[in-house]
């Protein structure tokens, strides 16, 4: 079965679908075609084949050669980003520009073969198992904080507990595992983590640019932040001690594009706060774990972590022969796709 990019690029629509429907045929048991969806982000557009597994939902890519990285030499900022990295630099006494920043942040343009695959358009939070919500520790949680959302540490296990529509509780401890045990659970069910270089292609979607959505973002916020309308009157409603009215007219989210699904149907690298692992162990993609946001390096840096080709050693390095960070990992599967 030829799933060469070359292929599914020439293909038409009705062509696609008779594809798709027949790796269907050939996926492991429990796997099933849901559709042929058109996605776009930025500069990219894709039409990708989607599989449904239990809950989670896989796209399709095809296999074949890439490119991936970027130049920061051929970057033009525009001016907000200029001054945002002004005051970095004021901030922490550097003596570089934004160019020559972003050279050593991102990693440079290179070709790679991609082999086709399947891959998770959602990745999950690592490290947590579930328990019983009548585990006497998740019934001392419940009584002191009720039915919420609620994460605590107790002795020296780490236990979360949130409400679900229907008012039942889901209970989770953290199993801390590391790199090779996640792999390792992983193969028993057939599937693997992406290479750090399939993972850099899914989440641009073949964006030459920075970012998958473009070259720029708001310099006025931090991706994890609200806009600045809504941040003002969140001051403003301290202030009068809960008293100040909430508009009627809400708050319209004027920034969404890393929230959104890329050219490929993924959401991906959307949290600095979260490291997405690979295949290969001791790296992480797609975040820095809140560091730079945590740290007020400024705006356009708390940005840069969600860049496609964003690696810093100091923040996607760890020992993998450690726990990873539960709370601020996560992973997401591949299914790789070889037939005779």
């Amino acid at each position: 079965m030829d799933l060469s990019r070359e292929k599914w690029q020439a293909m038409c629509l009705s062509d696609r679908q008779v594809l798709a429907r027949q790796l269907a045929i050939q996926l492991p048991t429990g796997f099933a075609f849901h559709s042929i969806e058109r996605y776009q982000l930025g500069e990219e557009e894709h039409h990708v084949a989607l599989y449904q597994q239990g809950d989670a939902t896989f796209t399709l890519i095809p296999g074949g050669e890439v490119s991936i990285g970027f130049d920061a030499y051929l970057w033009q900022p525009n001016i907000d980003e200029l001054e945002s990295w002004q005051d970095t630099t004021a901030a922490y006494d550097l003596d570089m520009s934004l160019t020559e920043h972003l050279a050593a942040a991102t990693l440079p343009i290179r070709q790679t073969v991609l082999p086709p695959l399947l891959i998770e358009t959602i990745a999950s939070a690592i490290g947590w198992e579930a328990i019983d919500s009548s585990d006497p520790q998740v019934q001392d949680i419940l009584q002191e904080y009720g039915l919420r959302h609620v994460e605590v540490v107790q002795g020296n296990r780490r236990i979360r507990s949130r409400p679900t529509a229907n008012g039942e509780v889901i209970a989770e401890r953290a199993t801390n595992p590391t790199h090779a045990e996640v792999a390792a659970q992983y193969r028993r069910f057939g599937f693997r983590l992406p290479t750090a270089d399939e993972w850099e292609y899914v989440c641009g979607g073949g964006a030459s640019t920075l970012f998958r959505w473009g070259d720029h973002v708001p310099c006025d916020r931090y991706p994890t932040d609200v806009n600045p309308e809504e941040a003002a009157w969140r001051r403003q409603w301290a202030l009068s001690a809960g008293e100040l009215e909430y508009p009627p007219q809400g708050f319209t989210a004027d920034w969404i594009a890393h929230q959104q699904p890329n050219a490929l149907g993924l959401s991906i690298a959307s949290d600095p706060y979260q490291s997405e692992l690979v295949a290969e162990s001791g790296i992480t993609r797609g975040g820095d774990g809140g560091c730079t946001i945590c740290g007020g390096a400024g705006f356009f840096v708390g940005w840069l972590p969600l860049a496609t080709a964003y690696f810093e050693a100091h923040s996607c390095t760890y020992d993998p022969s450690k726990s990873i960070s539960v709370g601020y990992t996560i992973a997401r599967r591949v299914l790789e796709l070889s037939f005779n």
